[in-house]
């Protein structure tokens, strides 16, 4: 027993030397291994670079997208004009929205607005119907007629030329006398001279005692009498003078009257005239589906009259004969908008095309807009194969517009760099 328990003593001790003492190579080649690995990791970390993915959503269409027309009011469809799948004009008549005025109406007075003009001849020669059906034109349109016909009698009537016509002949009256008491003045100057020769011969004879006093004192009263005659004369004419002045004065005043009145009127006519193409543009964009551009018409959830449509419905849309080549609009976030770049792969998972069966679209980046949207956003513009073939080989069908997730691959960055780079942004920051 005490022999066992010696031996179990020894063995102890053994095998505690063993574990106290390591062997000396094992600890120097065991660090020597990991540094070496370590040294190993970050070598090859600066040569294996991957890049970073910006997310977002894209668009897939075309330099010439799908117009799509959309209803600004509540209602049913009175009336259809186009045809699905017809070609169409910009500017045409899609269909009209249920209102309370007759189309054919409001299309015949916006006819006849764009011949007319603020003239003093278009003004009387452009005829108004009063018979028209307008809904809420109509108050507007009765304004306006009542500014026209305002502007018309004072055209017709014009009182203040027939006053100043009068004026003026009255004017010319006046001067008309004016002449004749120039005339009168000079032939008093001429009896005043006779006169005051006569009186200064006889007051040299009255002094000579050759003439009687009764004489020359009728003669003094005579010159007398011809200075008083010729005082009244320029009495007369300074007076008829100063009426020609008057007369002149309300010729002015008159046609000042005249303009100004005629400013007003026709400053009531314009805004009239202004009110009801406002009213008539918003009857239009309220109630009338017009075809923006060019292209094919495409019917989407309305195609016969009496159906109903709500206030921000897509109801028609028009397909450009010439779409353009097919892009890629993605709606980038701020965030890490500033490492997208011009010529960068990205990667497009299509709605509706799961990427594990049909693979994902390739394109490139081609622009990127200066500033953000009222979204804050900013928008890409991709370049993608126009013939939408995927990874796998698929072509995937296109009807105008597709939409999906857009994966931008910015620049590479390696391991080391990325590791290294919170160290460089504490070092900058606090050291």
């Amino acid at each position: 027993m005490e022999k066992e328990e010696k031996d179990i003593e020894l063995r102890c001790e053994e095998v505690q030397e063993i574990l106290t003492r390591p062997p000396h190579a094992l600890v120097r080649w065991g660090i020597t291994v990991f540094f070496a690995v370590l040294a190993m990791f970050f070598i090859g970390g600066c040569f294996f670079k991957y890049p970073d993915v910006v997310s977002a959503d894209i668009t897939v269409t075309t330099e010439h997208p799908p117009v799509w027309i959309v209803a600004r009011g509540s209602g049913k469809i009175k009336e259809v004009y186009g045809k699905d799948r017809e070609r169409i004009e910009a500017g045409k008549i899609i269909a009209v929205l249920e209102n309370p005025a007759e189309t054919k109406d409001v299309l015949l007075l916006e006819k006849v607005l764009q011949d007319f003009c603020l003239t003093d001849s278009c003004i009387h020669r452009t005829v108004f119907s009063e018979r028209l059906a307008l809904g809420s034109i109509q108050a507007v349109y009765a304004t306006f007629i009542k500014s026209l016909t305002d502007y018309r009698n004072f055209l017709s009537l014009d009182l203040y030329e027939q006053k100043i016509e009068a004026t003026r002949k009255e004017l010319q009256e006046y001067r008309n006398y004016i002449v004749h008491l120039k005339r009168q003045a000079e032939l008093d100057k001429e009896q005043v001279r006779i006169a005051e020769t006569v009186h200064s011969r006889e007051k040299k004879l009255f002094g000579e005692g050759l003439t009687a006093q009764s004489d020359y004192e009728e003669a003094k009263q005579v010159f007398l009498n011809r200075q008083q005659g010729q005082e009244q004369m320029m009495t007369s004419l300074s007076s008829a003078k100063i009426q020609e002045a008057q007369l002149q004065q309300n010729i002015l005043e008159t046609q000042m009257e005249r303009s100004r009145e005629a400013n007003s009127l026709m400053t009531a006519l314009k805004a009239a005239y202004n009110e009801l193409q406002v009213s008539i543009e918003e009857w239009k964009m309220m109630y009338l589906f017009i075809s923006p551009a060019h292209g094919i018409l495409s019917y989407n959830n309305v195609w016969q009259k009496n159906q109903n449509v709500n206030s921000g419905d897509k109801v028609f849309s028009i397909v450009a004969s010439r779409t353009g080549d097919i892009i890629g609009k993605i709606k980038l976030p701020v965030t890490g908008s500033g490492k997208v770049k011009l010529g960068q792969r990205v990667n497009i998972s299509v709605t509706g095309y799961p990427y594990m069966e049909f693979g994902f679209l390739t394109g490139t980046v081609v622009s990127v807009s200066l500033l953000t949207d009222s979204d804050s956003m900013y928008t890409v513009t991709v370049s993608l194969p126009q013939d939408l073939c995927t990874s796998y080989g698929k072509v995937l069908d296109f009807n105008g517009e597709l939409t999906g997730i857009a994966e931008v691959m910015t620049d590479e960055r390696s391991v080391t760099g990325r590791l290294l780079g919170p160290l460089r942004y504490l070092w900058e920051k606090y050291l």
